[in-house]
C-alpha cells in the first residue's frame, strides 16, 4: 500500500474519520456504527471494507475492531488534525510572535490580533482576560501604554506581588516618562523589577496559572495577543521568564547608574 493512498482514503470523508474513531472507543457491528455516526449504511461497508484492506481492522464475530497498525494510524491522524486546526486558528499570532518556533506543542487558548479596523483589538482583548483578583504576576513588555500604567497602583495596592523585567532603554524611558510610577515600584515590598541588557521585543504576562503572550507591530503597538490556561505552555513561559531576569540589576541598582551586566 502507498502510504498516501491510505491517507487520502481517510482523510478523504468524514464518515470515514467518524468510523475509524468509534472503533478506536470500542469494537462495533456495523449497526451500531450507524447509529453512533452520521455515515450512511454504504458509506459504513466500504469504510470498514478499505481498512481492512489496509489492515487497520479486523472482524470478529461480526465487530470490528481496531489492530495495532489501525490504531496507530488514528492517533498519528488525531494528532495531525489536531496540528493542522491549531496551525490555522494560530496562524496570524505564529507569523507575528517571534519566538513561535520555540513554542510546545500542542496547547490550547484562544488568540486575538488587531486589524485596520479594530486597531485596540488585542489590547482589550488582554485587559478583558485579565484577572482583577490575583495573587501573583510576572512578565515583561517592549512598550508601556496609558492602560497599563493606569492599572499599576491599583494591582499594587491590592497586595499583588508583581516581579517585572525591563530592558535598560525600556527602564529609562519609564525613569523620564512615569517616576511616580517608578517611585512606587522602589518603594513597594510587594514589587520586584529587573532590569536586564537584552533587548526585549515580546511581551509576556504569567497572572497566577494563566499566561498571555505578546506580538508587537513595528510602531510599538499590540499586534496579537495569546491567551491560555494549557499547563505545557504555562510551564514554558515561567521558563522564558526565568532565563530574562537571570542577570539582571534590581530597578532601584539601575536607578543608581549601576552598569549591567552583559
Amino acid at each position: 500500500m502507498d502510504a498516501r493512498e491510505g491517507i487520502s482514503f481517510l482523510a478523504g470523508s468524514d464518515g470515514r474519520v467518524a468510523v475509524l474513531r468509534e472503533l478506536a472507543a470500542a469494537p462495533c457491528r456495523p449497526c451500531e456504527l450507524l447509529e453512533r455516526t452520521a455515515a450512511s449504511r454504504t458509506a459504513i461497508h466500504r469504510a470498514v471494507s478499505g481498512f481492512e484492506e489496509y489492515g487497520w481492522v479486523r472482524k470478529e464475530e461480526k465487530r470490528y475492531s481496531l489492530t495495532a497498525a489501525g490504531r496507530h494510524v488514528f492517533e498519528r491522524y488525531e494528532e495531525l488534525a489536531t496540528a493542522v486546526a491549531q496551525g490555522d486558528r494560530f496562524s496570524e499570532f505564529f507569523a507575528a510572535f517571534p519566538l513561535a518556533d520555540d513554542l510546545p506543542f500542542h496547547f490550547d487558548g484562544e488568540v486575538c490580533v488587531s486589524t485596520p479596523i479594530e486597531p485596540q483589538a488585542a489590547e482589550t482583548f488582554f485587559f478583558d482576560r485579565l484577572p482583577t483578583d490575583a495573587d501573583r504576576i510576572r512578565g515583561f513588555s517592549p512598550v508601556l501604554t496609558q492602560r497599563m500604567v493606569d492599572s499599576f497602583e491599583p494591582t499594587v495596592d491590592a497586595g499583588t506581588t508583581v516581579e517585572l523585567v525591563y530592558d535598560e532603554s525600556f527602564a529609562r524611558h519609564i525613569q523620564e516618562t512615569y517616576p511616580e510610577m517608578i517611585e512606587l515600584a522602589v518603594e513597594s515590598e510587594n514589587v520586584t523589577i529587573h532590569v536586564v541588557a537584552e533587548s526585549i521585543e515580546s511581551g509576556m504576562a504569567l497572572v497566577d496559572s494563566e499566561v498571555f503572550l505578546k506580538a508587537y507591530g513595528p510602531h510599538g503597538d499590540l499586534h496579537a495577543c495569546l491567551h491560555s490556561t494549557d499547563e505545557q505552555l504555562t510551564d514554558w513561559a515561567e521558563a522564558w521568564f526565568d532565563r530574562m531576569s537571570t542577570d539582571s540589576v534590581p530597578l532601584a541598582r539601575y536607578a543608581n547608574a549601576v552598569d549591567l551586566p552583559g
